[in-house]
């Protein structure tokens, strides 16, 4: 027997013991194999396979019992919601990484001509996204490994982003370019005999972009150290690093003369990116670079939404509870207004009430919203049939165009993550997302 539901059962039985995801695996490979919609799986569970099509999905079964990860099984992986090409020269994009797009998309002006340079790029996520989300920028693209620039060129091409400079290069040896207004980077950052090495996905992912000498500091020590000279004044580093490494960081921004410097949480509620600030001239600078129009203070620019770790992982925790709610919203405003909860299909129309928090977490939400100077905001969850996003055709979204949106949705991984847009004028702008203690 060949039809879908019948491979799904028996896929998901046999990732049980070598997965996390074992029904999300299944669903990937098999939605992959019939280069459809993992939707289109639930719609025709009795549709058959074609023999050919049963070649196909069993040896992506049998590559992903010996433990392949996923992302390299078909190729791609998502990220910012864009699909990337990946193959076993890069690493896998992972969510913790996009914490690095949010905090370098805060600080860098829509309609400002600015430099920016990702070092160690891999599939050139980082690259991609910021010179798609940033039209005016000038982004400069580096690796050591000629395969992984070559990936990040085609990704470039996938995703029409013609403005990247690429570059073979060991950091900055090799860049022509000497300042730049953002330096940019997710170095090799575990050590060498870290446990973590030999498990799940690491085990197949390229040893040379995960381990780096001095305990997992080496890399992030030099770039710390060298960013200084190649760094316009006001400039900004920007590095992702491992969840146990923020003192040691935050000492070497600190010891190194770099000012506003911060560490951020990842959803998981980890410390994993540090930023600081570049605000003296170095002593190699030239004429033209001395001249260059200082960044805005940082201070200056939109604040990101801040919300309660604790209350995030509440409104995640209440969303895998509810398998049965596709989507749904929290519509509410801050002056005394109730709060509902709409199916998205009346929300025009006459809401449902339903129960996605407490009172206490009502008035949390509220009060951290109000701090960002909102008057209404909005909490979607989509489960399991996510993601969710946002656009100018969602009813529940464009009949509150001053609300922010916080989109709860399902990625690849199986993995529940939130994220936070605004409606302006038609478009939809993404916010950064912070969580605070």
């Amino acid at each position: 027997m060949s039809s879908i539901q019948f491979l799904l059962i028996r896929a998901t039985k046999e990732f049980a013991t070598i997965s996390d995801t074992p029904a999300l695996d299944a669903e990937v490979l098999l939605s992959h194999t019939l280069n459809k919609e993992r939707s289109y799986l639930r719609s025709w569970p009795e549709q058959a396979l074609t023999p050919e099509q049963m070649d196909i999905f069993q040896g992506y079964l049998e590559k992903r019992l010996r433990g392949e990860p996923i992302a390299y099984i078909i190729g791609y992986r998502e990220f910012w919601s864009r699909n990337f090409v990946v193959d076993h020269h890069v690493l896998i994009p992972r969510h913790d990484t996009e914490l690095v797009v949010e905090l370098s998309l805060k600080r860098i002006p829509r309609n400002t001509a600015l430099k920016i340079i990702d070092l160690g790029t891999g599939s050139g996520i980082i690259a991609v996204t910021l010179a798609a989300e940033r039209p005016k920028t000038e982004v400069f693209d580096c690796d050591i490994n000629e395969h992984a620039l070559n990936i990040a060129k085609i990704n470039a091409k996938k995703h029409h982003v013609s403005r990247i400079k690429f570059f073979q290069s060991d950091w900055f040896d090799a860049i022509p370019e000497t300042h730049f207004d953002f330096i940019i980077s997710n170095p090799p950052y575990i050590a060498h005999d870290d446990p973590h090495l030999k498990q799940g996905d690491l085990r197949f992912e390229p040893q040379n972009a995960l381990i780096s000498a001095k305990q997992g500091l080496h890399d992030l020590s030099n770039l710390i150290e060298r960013a200084r000279q190649h760094l316009n004044p006001n400039g900004f580093l920007i590095l992702e690093h491992g969840y146990d490494q923020k003192a040691q960081v935050k000492s070497l921004f600190n010891e190194h003369g770099y000012q506003n410097v911060e560490t951020y949480l990842d959803l998981g509620g980890n410390p994993r990116v540090t930023c600081g600030q570049w605000l003296t001239a170095s002593a190699t600078d030239t004429p033209s670079a001395a001249q260059h129009q200082p960044l805005p203070n940082p201070l200056a620019a939109p604040p990101e939404v801040k919300l309660p770790r604790k209350l995030v992982q509440h409104l995640l925790h209440t969303a895998q509870a509810t398998p049965n709610i596709e989507v749904c919203g929290l519509i509410s405003g801050v002056n005394h207004v109730p709060t509902h909860c709409y199916p998205i299909s009346n929300a025009a129309d006459h809401p449902q009430t339903q129960f996605l928090l407490d009172a206490k977490q009502q008035i949390a939400a509220l009060t951290h919203m109000r701090e960002q100077g909102e008057t209404l905001f909005a909490i979607y969850h989509s489960h399991p049939t996510g993601p969710a996003t946002p656009s100018k055709t969602d009813v529940q979204l464009t009949a509150y165009p001053e609300a922010l949106h916080l989109i709860i949705s399902l990625n690849t991984k199986g993995v529940l993550e939130m994220r936070c847009f605004k409606i302006v004028n038609t478009l939809t702008q993404e916010i950064p997302l912070l969580l605070v203690d």
